[in-house]
């Protein structure tokens, strides 16, 4: 990682902690925006929080600025550590010097030294507007990855009527919200929150710097393509837009959003697009982990995208149980895309590597660390021994890539408090029930894919049949 960048990370992590050491620019300057629950948090960590209507009816930019958030804002001013952020405390509590994402994110390029001197003195019941939106319109989803759930994908709702819920302690794929007034909208034409939305934007690209589409599958949405045909018309030549998309929609739909994109640039009406794409791993186990991907598919209509664009992909990996043992062929999959398309100036192939948190069954603080922790060192070790060394080296990772693995290695080796042995229990008995079921609904074989598991998956059988709930 570089000393410049390092740096800035420390100067943004003691200007943090002077106000106290749970204090997060994110709060207040961050918002990821769910309108089919009406539900919002301020960093991915934490789970989503409800956003009640009669809030939305006196003030639309209740959509960011909840009253549960401001009380979370109270407590990071007053030097409390709020109990929903526990990924970071996790991250600051192990031995040593440690950089969290509360660190990483407010150090972000788009949070600037007036936006921190702001919100350290501004009241903590006073509205903000965000400058970075995440936002979905929808669950309208073409896959249904298996840490995933119903609330974000409409192949997992359909799957659940269709099968029932799976018979796991941890609830992560029912359907009961569908029942609850208010709490879930399929169709988007019919959705309060989506009405308080658009009331707000006119105020809320004012301020706004980086807006990310994402879904479901953003690509299914009708509201996306009008969000990017109003740029059109109004453009916002001082705004990002970002996308996620798992691009394993069709190829005629890669190429749509391909040419609305560089027109848009073009003519200078965004100032610049970055697209953010899902994969795990690759080849069979990639396409078991998230159902509905094809390997050939997602490469073909990535080519197609930065082709038309020539804009950057970032690769969001959900570093899970089964990425452990086979991860390594997707790193030699990113360093054959970077020598692709890398150029002196561009670099188009990032990635970042968080660890997944939940479900508990998809965690990897499940699986014995003699037998796994081998794999997860020598992905390290082969990043380390990648690292970039001059400009030309188009392939290869950088310091902060490498610091980013390592986070997840020491995770893995370190644990935290949060994971009890009556988790890692649960756990283990979850993953039996679970992924026999999902090879059941899905016509797969686990063991087939991931043969390196056959001795841990008998270990949760065993946890299965001496369980009691």
């Amino acid at each position: 990682m570089s000393n410049s960048y390092m740096d800035k990370v420390k100067k943004t992590r003691d200007q943090l902690n002077e106000v106290g050491p749970g204090f997060c620019a994110m709060k207040w300057l961050n918002e990821t925006l769910y309108l089919q629950t009406g539900d919002n948090h301020s960093c991915y960590h934490p789970r989503p929080h409800h956003i009640p209507l009669h809030e939305i009816a006196k003030d639309p930019s209740a959509l960011h600025n909840t009253e549960f958030k401001k009380q979370q804002r109270k407590t990071m001013l007053e030097g409390g550590r709020p109990e929903e952020c526990y990924y970071c405390w996790n991250i600051e509590d192990l031995p040593g010097e440690h950089f969290s994402d509360r660190m990483f994110h407010s150090s972000s390029e788009w949070v600037t030294q007036e936006d921190l001197d702001l919100i350290k003195k501004m009241p903590w019941d006073k509205p903000i507007n965000p400058r970075y939106l995440e936002l979905s319109f929808g669950n309208g989803c073409n896959f249904k990855c298996g840490y995933c759930a119903p609330q974000a994908s409409s192949l997992w709702v359909d799957e659940i009527k269709k099968h029932g819920n799976y018979d796991l302690t941890y609830d992560q794929y029912g359907i009961d919200f569908l029942n609850r007034d208010g709490h879930f909208y399929e169709n988007e034409d019919e959705n309060p929150y989506i009405d308080a939305f658009w009331e707000w934007w006119p105020d809320l690209k004012n301020n706004l710097k980086v807006l990310r589409l994402t879904g479901g599958e953003p690509l299914m949405s009708s509201n996306v393509f009008k969000m990017l045909e109003l740029l059109d018309k109004e453009p916002a030549p001082d705004l990002e837009i970002n996308m996620n998309s798992n691009l394993g929609v069709s190829k005629n739909k890669v190429q749509k959003l391909s040419k609305t994109i560089k027109k848009l640039l073009d003519e200078n009406k965004i100032k610049r697009f970055r697209l953010y794409t899902s994969i795990d791993s690759w080849g069979p186990q990639a396409e078991y982990m998230r159902r509905g991907l094809k390997c050939d598919l997602w490469e073909e209509n990535l080519d197609t995208f930065i082709t038309i664009t020539n804009s950057p992909v970032n690769i969001m990996i959900t570093y899970n149980i089964l990425c452990v043992g086979y991860f390594t062929p997707l790193l030699k999959k990113i360093r054959e895309l970077r020598l692709k398309y890398n150029s002196d100036y561009n670099q188009m192939i990032g990635f970042d590597t968080p660890y997944l948190k939940e479900p508990p069954h998809w965690m990897i603080n499940l699986l014995p660390k003699e037998e796994f922790g081998k794999f997860i060192d020598d992905d390290l070790e082969y990043i380390k021994r990648n690292i970039k060394q001059n400009m030309s080296e188009f392939d290869k990772f950088s310091e902060h890539e490498y610091e980013k693995f390592k986070r997840v290695r020491n995770y893995f080796f370190e644990d935290s408090p949060r994971i009890t042995e009556d988790l890692i229990k649960r756990g283990r008995r979850d993953f039996y029930v679970f992924f026999n079921e999902y090879d059941q609904r899905s016509f797969l074989k686990f063991l087939e894919i991931f043969p390196k598991y056959e001795n841990f998956m008998k270990l949760c059988k065993e946890t299965y049949e001496k369980f009691e709930r």
